[in-house]
């Protein structure tokens, strides 16, 4: 006798000799129950009780999770070898639609709030349920609106303060966010500095001034203020229901003068740690004259202008040995009694290195060389791939110098590749390499486009 039915003629005995509603009131008769449980696709692990059965529960817009059956009798969890002595089968229903499975694997490509229904059909023909409700939700994130990351006109000794806005998204219909407000003049202790809890889609007002005291000792000065925002879901420890701002950043006016300060930020894009720039930095006025002009040979590098009156300006940056690097200019208005920071000015290498033979004609037993060229960021030594007649070779670089021994002596195709550190491939060609007439040396050939030989 199989054990489905052995099971079952012992659970219809108990039925007879029990009443009306042995199934209820019988302690010899299993309570069946079935549970939900909900899987994320990043738990690879094989045991879904780790993940409780809950009425109720949030994911991430996109998740995909295994919903999993639990089948409990007398509330002891039965493992899948049995479940079927228990269970003719299950019924999901997600989303509206209807799945026959133990397991199913559903996404959620949608925010809102979805019911999954288990059903479950014993032998006796009794159904149980159970129901999960899943709230799809987006990433919650804050940003900050205003006061414009590095304004540099604020009157720190005015009563009238400061007005804060910030934008919160993913708050979804069915939850509620708090935002915090932090400023500081010191930008590592920044988020030790709680001012208030303010509203997550609107706008917020210290009016006080944010310095108290003889301004004069401060004069010629510009404060720094670090402001930055946190938003979460309350009583959630979800990475998706919380967030946190980058870190911004507002000047004061600089203090009782009326002349400003520039700062600019340089940078050349991609350059090799090993070379040093030779770079100028020219500042103009609105008459064309020059101003100031500094020299940088650091990358990347911090120039600041000292005591400049209210004009429009212009910046121009060049590099006198890393003529791939092109130049670059800006214009600005500078107004009264700022401290104004720009964005990075970056110089770009945008020309491809070059490679040459140093010779067309090597003696049998001589390594092949070639010239490495590059005016810019400089030659990636790692994406150097020499390559005759099919076969890729080992190479020897020394400075501006690559050197390889030949394994082919005649017609044999030879493709020297290279790129800079910016990312500019050398031209595509090709060469020849072939025996001289005599045999006694080697004729490099070339280049030519690709296919030509």
């Amino acid at each position: 006798m199989n054990k489905r039915l052995w099971i079952c003629i012992v659970l219809l005995i108990a039925l007879y000799g029990c009443g009306s509603d042995p199934r209820v009131e019988s302690e010899d008769v299993p309570r069946l129950r079935a549970y939900i449980h909900f899987v994320p696709s990043s738990y690879y692990g094989t045991s879904y009780l780790l993940f409780s059965s809950v009425r109720e529960k949030e994911i991430p817009q996109g998740e995909t999770g295994r919903l999993v059956a639990e089948i409990r009798v007398n509330e002891k969890s039965i493992t899948s070898d049995y479940v079927s002595d228990y269970i003719q089968n299950f019924i999901w229903t997600v989303d509206g639609k209807d799945y026959i499975s133990g397991t199913i694997t559903h996404t959620f490509p949608d925010t809102g709030i979805f019911d999954v229904t288990l059903r479950t059909v014993d032998f006796f023909g009794d159904t149980l349920y159970d129901t999960l409700s899943l709230y799809v939700t987006t990433q919650l994130s804050v940003h900050p609106i205003s006061p414009e990351n590095g304004f540099n006109g604020f009157h720190a000794f005015d009563s009238a303060g400061m007005t804060f806005e910030i934008q919160t998204e993913g708050i979804n219909s069915w939850q509620d966010a708090v935002c915090k407000l932090y400023v500081s003049t010191e930008k590592s202790y920044l988020w030790e500095f709680l001012i208030d809890t303010i509203p997550c889609n609107g706008k917020y007002t210290i009016d006080e001034p944010f310095l108290i005291g003889d301004s004069t000792i401060l004069t010629d000065t510009a404060i720094a203020f670090y402001w930055g925002v946190t938003a979460q879901v309350p009583d959630t420890e979800l990475d998706f229901n919380k967030d946190t701002s980058d870190i911004q950043v507002f000047y004061s006016a600089l203090i009782n003068t009326d002349s400003s300060h520039l700062v600019v930020p340089v940078r050349y894009r991609s350059l090799a740690s090993s070379i040093i720039p030779r770079g100028t930095l020219i500042l103009q006025n609105s008459q064309g004259d020059t101003l100031a002009q500094k020299a940088l040979s650091k990358n990347p590098a911090v120039i600041h202008f000292n005591r400049l009156a209210s004009d429009s300006l212009t910046l121009t940056l060049w590099d006198s040995t890393l003529t791939e690097y092109a130049p670059v200019s800006q214009s600005l208005y500078l107004s009264k009694s700022s401290y104004l920071i720009l964005d990075t000015l970056t110089l770009f290498d945008t020309v491809p290195p070059v490679r040459i033979p140093a010779n067309k004609r090597y003696a049998r037993s001589d390594s092949i060389r070639f010239y490495l060229y590059d005016g810019g960021s400089g030659v990636s030594q790692n994406s150097l791939t020499i390559i005759l007649a099919g076969d890729t070779l080992s190479k020897n670089v020394s400075g501006d110098v690559v050197s390889f021994l030949p394994n082919c002596y005649n017609n044999c195709e030879l493709s020297v590749a290279l790129r800079d550190y910016a990312g500019n491939s050398a031209s595509s060609v090709v060469w020849n390499l072939k025996r001289s007439e005599d045999g006694d040396s080697l004729i490099l050939l070339g280049p030519y486009n690709p296919g030509d030989l």
